[in-house]
């Protein structure tokens, strides 16, 4: 009897010496601020990251894909009420080939806009940092970095004036 208890035992403790540990949780769940991202603007030569944000502003990011229909009709949403999202700072980042997302910001004129940019991630950090599976994705910050709110699909814009006051 004492046998079968001990190798009942051993099996237990053995199994749990060598099962992996996964932690689940994104890592934007246990840093809730602005991930130190860094994408390659549209004119090719021009990088922008963290450091490049205005803490004066509270700062929407858009992870999305050029080709997403729900992507196309969230950009359209934005520049019909950018008069609202004037005191936002907005950045639309891609992990697409850059001539993709050339493409798309051509096509929707988004460099007329002083309070968006948009780029390239070619290192996929934003993607991996939320964990992103649906595009768009969005997570809104304050002025001082600090997550106000995940959004798995588009938000309307005005939740997203609203929360950004």
């Amino acid at each position: 009897m004492k046998s079968k208890l001990l190798l009942a035992f051993l099996l237990l403790t053995s199994t749990a010496a060598f099962s992996q540990k996964t932690d689940s949780a994104a890592p934007y769940q246990q840093f809730p601020i602005i991930p130190p991202f860094k994408i390659q603007l549209m004119d090719s030569t021009t990088w922008f990251t963290k450091a490049n944000l205005s803490s004066k502003k509270p700062t929407w990011l858009i992870y999305f894909s050029p080709d997403c229909g729900h992507c196309q009709m969230e950009t359209e949403e934005i520049i019909s009420n950018m008069k609202q999202l004037e005191k936002v700072q907005i950045v639309m980042i891609a992990s697409r080939p850059f001539e993709d997302v050339k493409n798309f910001a051509d096509h929707y004129k988004l460099n007329r806009f002083p309070n968006l940019k948009i780029g390239v991630d070619a290192a996929r950090m934003v993607v991996n940092f939320y964990k992103v599976e649906y595009t768009p994705f969005s997570a809104l910050y304050d002025k001082k970095g600090k997550l106000i709110k995940i959004f798995r699909d588009a938000p309307e814009v005005e939740e997203i004036s609203d929360l950004a006051k």
